[in-house]
């Protein structure tokens, strides 16, 4: 397994001996051919600039990049370039923003009602689930978010009482139990939460297959490594399937990494991994 060391402009992978791709390899996929030829030509060895971008956007780098490979920036389920997923190199690499098909605030809550035995009686806004689930941030003004320490971690329970499962369907499921929950103002929380083993988010098998597959499931994908400013390796990483992304939240190579906070309607429910990436990587060219 291979580690990556943590900087402030981006993730940088260490020296790992991957397979090297022979003449006749780089001549029977045009495609990958086609994107290895525009990342040497208009990426690799030029100064990242982020000069005209908005400088409080997080993903400001990869739209700079984007531009660069002729990416268009959209977001559409599909591989980003000629049937390959691109993903620039970082700590934690995100495989994408993938909202639930319910949260505990989502006006059309049948699935949860019926797994909570709620009723429509039962009205939660966006900002109480925050309230509720999430914590205050004191550097913000204490606005409530779900981020960081209260996002639930896959078979194990959290200090909010939350946490990540998958069933037997391979839906995945965050739940909440008022009893495992340490906070003292769970006090004030209404009836319907003072009970264990509340459906507080779900993501459906058939809805999350088709997002994976669709992306990363086509040719696989490829990684644009980062040395300081500039880019200088690309890499190529096998295709995969749902089941191998389940299997992967199993052994926590892949976490759920929620960003959503207060006053701001983007549900950020990203799936991220590290050395995921690396165990998939099998060429990387210069």
């Amino acid at each position: 397994m291979k580690s990556r060391k943590k900087r402030c402009n981006g993730g940088v992978r260490q020296s790992r001996k991957y397979n090297k791709p022979t003449d006749d390899f780089a001549a029977t996929d045009d495609d990958k051919q086609y994107i290895i030829n525009r990342f040497r030509t208009n990426v690799k060895g030029i100064a990242v600039c982020l000069d005209g971008l908005n400088a409080s956007h997080c993903g400001r780098e990869g739209h700079w990049l984007e531009t660069q490979m002729g990416i268009k920036h959209n977001a559409s389920n599909e591989p980003d370039m000629r049937g390959y997923e691109m993903k620039k190199s970082s700590s934690k690499t995100s495989l994408g923003d993938f909202s639930a098909n319910e949260y505990m605030f989502s006006k059309k809550r049948s699935i949860i009602n019926e797994m909570n035995g709620w009723d429509e009686t039962i009205k939660i806004t966006r900002s109480g689930f925050m309230h509720f689930m999430g914590n205050p941030n004191p550097n913000k003004n204490d606005r409530y978010s779900w981020s960081g320490a209260c996002v639930p971690k896959y078979n194990h329970w959290n200090s909010n009482g939350q946490m990540l499962t998958v069933d037997k369907n391979n839906d995945i499921i965050a739940y909440y139990s008022f009893s495992k929950d340490t906070r003292q103002r769970k006090s004030e929380f209404p009836v319907y939460l003072k009970k264990d083993d509340i459906v507080i988010a779900i993501w459906k098998n058939e809805n999350m297959k088709s997002k994976i597959e669709n992306k990363f499931n086509q040719k696989g994908f490829f990684i644009c490594n980062k040395l300081v400013n500039t880019y200088d390796k690309i890499y190529f990483g096998k295709p995969f399937t749902f089941e191998y992304f389940i299997e992967c939240i199993k052994n926590k190579s892949i976490i759920f990494d929620s960003g959503m906070y207060d006053g701001n309607n983007r549900n950020y429910s990203q799936f991220r991994g590290s050395h995921f990436w690396d165990d998939l990587i099998v060429e990387e060219y210069e």
